[in-house]
């Protein structure tokens, strides 16, 4: 159990580096290729990728009827929805300022849980995302174009992906029961991307302006953003339950800020150092040995809904 704590942990770190960086990928390519479109292509490549593994460690292809529906709902939500608004967030604000957003994830995700489930939380895991939530906002500050129209759209639409990834982390938790991590991330982006395939008919992308750069970027979005940290995502969840796997996300701003200083050349602030200091210790915190007895029975009870 402890080997696979350990390791989903390593997974979930990966995954938040990979997808702080999406955002800058994003930015590249969204003024080229329109944002249902980036998203349709991005999990076709990533629906190849996961073939091909799932071919490799899955022999025998087997689905549930009854769980169509149920894959319907977390691939359209978790795969089409949730990229299609954070897509279409960064044509209005910042990559960074889109990121702070995605800091409310873990919370929306703890009160789904206690809805839904009914699950306990610790104060410790409440302390944390309440912390991590400070951190982030320390990051990305204020936006004071929030009064335009076009960022009040932006934001709006990073809302909305927020609500689909709680969705999505809801959708997801039943499947456990029945079917392997990649299992779960293949048929959900099987039926994702099979959602998003009226949207090539529908926007109009700059093809003359594709050049090596927004394909470098596609691919990475695809093969890394989509295949390879979906697949490591749900596999954390599993082992770490959804509420503490989410709040790990509040280290993308953290990532999204300082990969934008060395790529971008953006200048980073006192503001940045300590939110960055504040959701790291968040994050420890909620996931450091030693814990109380109410905490063990919240953990024990998350793992045994989700084996």
């Amino acid at each position: 159990m402890e080997s696979k704590k350990t390791l989903s942990l390593i997974a979930i770190m990966i995954t938040s580096t990979v997808w702080g960086l999406s955002l800058l990928s994003v930015k590249v390519i969204v003024d080229v290729i329109p944002p249902m479109t980036m998203t349709f292509f991005r999990f076709l490549i990533g629906s190849l990728v996961l073939s091909i593994i799932y071919m490799i460690k899955e022999k025998e292809k087997k689905l549930d009827k009854k769980d169509i529906p149920m894959f319907i709902l977390s691939g359209a939500s978790g795969v089409s929805a949730f990229i299609y608004f954070q897509n279409s967030a960064v044509q209005f604000i910042s990559a960074s300022s889109a990121s702070i957003i995605v800091a409310a994830i873990p919370i929306f995700v703890l009160i789904a849980e206690v809805i839904v489930f009914k699950t306990k939380l610790s104060n410790k895991k409440i302390i944390s995302v309440i912390l991590s939530f400070i951190g982030v906002y320390f990051i990305v500050g204020y936006d004071s174009s929030l009064a335009s129209s076009d960022s009040f759209k932006g934001y709006l639409m990073m809302f909305g992906a927020v609500i689909a990834w709680v969705v999505y982390s809801i959708a997801t938790k039943p499947l456990y029961k029945k079917y392997s991590q990649i299992s779960i991330v293949y048929f959900q982006t099987l039926f994702g991307t099979s959602v998003l395939i009226p949207s090539i008919f529908v926007e109009t992308a700059k093809w003359s302006l594709v050049n090596n750069v927004i394909i470098l970027n596609l691919l990475f979005l695809g093969i890394f953003c989509s295949a390879i940290a979906y697949y490591l995502y749900v596999y954390a969840m599993e082992h770490l339950g959804i509420s503490t796997t989410a709040l790990f996300l509040n280290l993308i701003p953290v990532i999204t800020v300082v990969s934008s200083y060395f790529i971008l050349k953006e200048k980073i602030g006192i503001y940045h150092i300590i939110g960055g200091a504040l959701v790291v210790t968040s994050v420890y915190l909620a996931n450091i040995k030693g814990k109380s007895g109410e905490e063990k029975l919240v953990e024990e009870g998350e793992l045994k809904k989700a084996t």
